[in-house]
């Protein structure tokens, strides 16, 4: 890229600009999916930022103008999702509509007590692609041993039917003063164990499952390659740790997994690196690290 020549040096400080922008529009003219024209504009006008990582390769200065080329380092996965338009990712499935509740011996329990927190959740939603039906039965376990609380058992079972077909099942107890209260409490603890059971399916959510994890330094890594990288990835949180060691991450967005797998295939990890990646389900990914 050229510039008029000066006698201060600034012409060429603005020949190498000219060059920087020039190689991140390269960059971006290669990306092949829809992009967002607004996006494309903000990220040209901080050209310096992406191409900060470069090398002049060659000065020509003739006919009072400059001439630079230079070579730019420029992270294209995260430029790829930087741009991408609102239709380059997959789309998440928004939740199941609610059909029906059997409540068995749970006392007066009315359906806007289990269906609202679910909905809180994103697990109910009017628009689901699937129902979603209840079947829960509750059992007064009595008093507990020397202490003055009593003792209630829940078990939920849900079914869908539709887009999505499954069958959960989560059972919990709680403790309180009275049966009603216990019964309650119980409640509450199942309704919540049944939106992780449910999350993957009604939100769309994924699991990635990483094998070796250790030190913790690599699911940090990982976390930030995926925010940073990957379209349609919006927030990744460590959910916990399985029986086996591997560290397992809940990754929110609109992506799908085998869409996962093909940008972690493509994706750089500093200081590691992936040697081995499953595809486990719809909604489930295992990988190695080492």
């Amino acid at each position: 890229m050229s510039a008029k020549a000066g006698k201060d040096g600034r012409a060429r400080d603005r020949a190498i600009s000219k060059a920087r922008e020039a190689a991140l529009e390269q960059a971006i003219a290669t990306i092949q999916l829809p992009t967002d024209p607004a996006a494309i504009a903000q990220v040209l006008g901080r050209a310096e930022a992406w191409t900060a990582a470069y090398r002049v390769l060659e000065v020509v200065e003739a006919a009072g103008s400059i001439e630079v080329r230079v070579e730019a380092e420029i992270d294209i996965p995260r430029l790829r999702k930087r741009i991408a338009g609102t239709g380059a990712a997959g789309t998440s499935p928004t939740g199941f509509r609610f059909d029906e509740l059997v409540a068995k011996g749970c006392g007066s329990i009315d359906e806007a007590t289990m269906t609202e927190p679910l909905r809180a959740y994103g697990i109910v939603a009017d628009d689901g692609d699937a129902s979603l039906s209840l079947t829960i039965t509750c059992k007064d376990r009595g008093a507990v041993t020397h202490t003055h609380v009593r003792a209630a058992a829940v078990e939920i079972v849900a079914t869908t039917e539709g887009a999505v077909e499954l069958e959960a099942r989560v059972a919990t107890q709680g403790f309180a003063e009275d049966i009603d209260s216990a019964t309650r409490v119980a409640l509450d603890r199942g309704i919540g164990e049944l939106a992780d059971e449910l999350a993957v399916e009604a939100r769309g959510d994924l699991e990635l499952r990483i094998e070796q994890p250790w030190p913790a330094a690599r699911v940090g890594t990982l976390e930030r390659s995926l925010r940073e990288a990957v379209i349609g990835v919006d927030a990744v949180e460590l959910a916990g740790i399985a029986a086996d060691g591997s560290a397992i991450l809940r990754v929110d967005g609109r992506v799908e997994a085998k869409q996962l797998a093909r940008s972690l295939q493509d994706l750089s990890f500093p200081g590691l690196r992936l040697v081995g990646l499953r595809i486990d389900g719809a909604h489930a990914l295992r990988v190695r690290m080492q």
